[in-house]
């Protein structure tokens, strides 16, 4: 049976409406695309009647017609992901940056096309697409606009980290658009590696080698040529896995994959039950004892877990 994607196509209405559930409306794109495939393969033989009732072949079981909603909702995620990354290419990342980090040079006409098409072609690669999901969720999100005016006030590990050993001197909106910046370039590192028949969630956040990164460098700078390799280089490099005591990933390249390993975890949706510690604080409790595992930054880590605390996030 032949998939159609028109708004006429029951298959494809049923996949609109298994990514509008309550539960889902508040996600991105990808996220609800990944939720509703989670309800497929849990629930596949349980959707048989609803299979038939949509006028799909079921005599040879459940999973050639679960394929065919998998498609469905494969292509109304790409719909909906490009609409996501224009908005947020339009109106979120400025790349205010770019002077401080360019020798002055202002930002040139077509970096926000150029960067806008990295991130499309990302989503088109399975397993960039798993890293695009988190990445998108978290610069969409306030996750990062919140935290940056904090480690300006303490001006603790983080901000030494980001001022004094990288040397960057950003005020804080532009520290933030550059951390967006960071976190939707870090699944282009991912535009190279082979998948599997079935993509792991987490292989778009499997640490990968600083070799593998400056050898498909250039290749990436070549779609993106206003945006020189230096900065384009500090997404790529959250892909590396950090140890204590090291200085071979910058602080923000660091401060980047927490928060694109942050966007994954988000759920704007949920309530927290009383009692209960608030998301961001239990979730960076969570990592900081998992830090050295995930090759992360505890001491970021730390600093994070303790902000959310004191501001009941």
């Amino acid at each position: 049976m032949k998939a159609v994607d028109t708004a006429s196509d029951p298959v494809s209405r049923f996949a609109m409406r298994l990514m509008e559930t309550p539960a889902l409306r508040s996600l991105p794109a990808l996220q609800k695309e990944e939720q509703a495939l989670n309800v497929l393969r849990a629930n596949g033989p349980q959707l048989l009647p609803v299979f038939t009732s949509l006028g799909m072949q079921v005599t040879r079981g459940w999973q050639e017609p679960a394929a065919l909603v998998a498609r469905a909702l494969r292509s109304a995620a790409d719909r909906m992901t490009e609409a996501e990354v224009s908005e947020l290419v339009s109106s979120r990342l400025r790349l205010s940056f770019f002077p401080a980090l360019s020798g002055g040079r202002p930002v040139p006409a077509g970096a926000a096309g150029e960067l806008q098409g990295l991130i499309t072609r990302a989503a088109r690669h399975p397993v960039a697409r798993s890293a695009l999901s988190g990445s998108l969720a978290a610069a969409h999100s306030d996750i990062i606009d919140k935290y940056i005016p904090q480690l300006f006030e303490r001006k603790k590990y983080i901000y030494v980290e980001v001022s004094r050993v990288q040397k960057l001197s950003l005020p804080p909106d532009a520290l933030a658009d550059l951390l967006r910046f960071i976190v939707v370039v870090r699944p282009a590192a991912y535009l190279f590696v082979m998948a599997g028949q079935v993509i792991d969630r987490e292989s778009g956040y499997t640490p990968l080698q600083e070799q593998y990164l400056s050898k498909i460098l250039p290749g990436l700078a070549s779609g993106v040529p206003s945006i020189p390799q230096p900065i384009l280089s500090l997404g790529l490099r959250c892909t590396l896995a950090w140890q204590e005591g090291s200085t071979n990933v910058e602080a923000t390249s660091r401060l980047g994959a927490i928060m694109a390993l942050r966007g994954r975890a988000l759920a704007p949706a949920v309530t927290v039950d009383r009692g209960a510690d608030s998301p961001d604080k239990s979730w960076f409790n969570v990592q900081r004892r998992n830090a050295r595992f995930r090759g992360l930054d505890g001491k970021m880590l730390d600093e994070l877990y303790t902000i959310a605390s004191e501001n009941g996030w």
